[in-house]
């Protein structure tokens, strides 16, 4: 649709029925930092095609959110290329117990990068943790 801020009546497409649609779309406001792409095979089948995404998390009351306010990193599964649209959670739990987000969020996602031997680093901003997943961690 095209919004009335840019001229439409937010229930026409407009000028953007010509636009085509994302491959894959996440929730408002989660915030995408880092990402990688797999090269080693490591992780297993599941995890052989498709990119790794770190989400910082939003900023904004999580109570307000409700596929959750986005500390986590989550794998897209590509096939011949291509994001296939689905996406899943593939690390979660960066913010603790905390209800009070992002201010009380004991650890904030923003990188993913692959090691040598096809472990995932992931690195966070707010506690200095760096984690290894590897299929020994799942």
């Amino acid at each position: 649709m095209l919004a009335p801020e840019y001229g439409g009546d937010g229930r026409e497409a407009g000028r953007c029925d010509d636009v085509p649609e994302p491959a894959v779309t996440f929730p408002a406001h989660w915030a995408p930092l880092g990402m990688t792409f797999p090269t080693v095979d490591a992780l297993g089948e599941r995890y052989r095609d498709g990119a790794f995404i770190a989400f910082h998390g939003s900023r904004f009351d999580p109570a307000n959110q409700p596929e959750g306010p986005g500390y986590v990193v989550a794998f897209v599964p590509f096939e011949d290329g291509m994001a296939t649209g689905e996406w899943e959670v593939f690390a979660d739990g960066f913010a603790g117990d905390s209800t009070d987000l992002p201010a009380e969020a004991e650890h904030r996602a923003v990188d993913v990068a692959e090691g040598p031997d096809g472990a995932l680093y992931l690195s966070d901003d707010v506690g200095g943790r760096i984690w290894r997943v590897s299929p020994e961690s799942r």
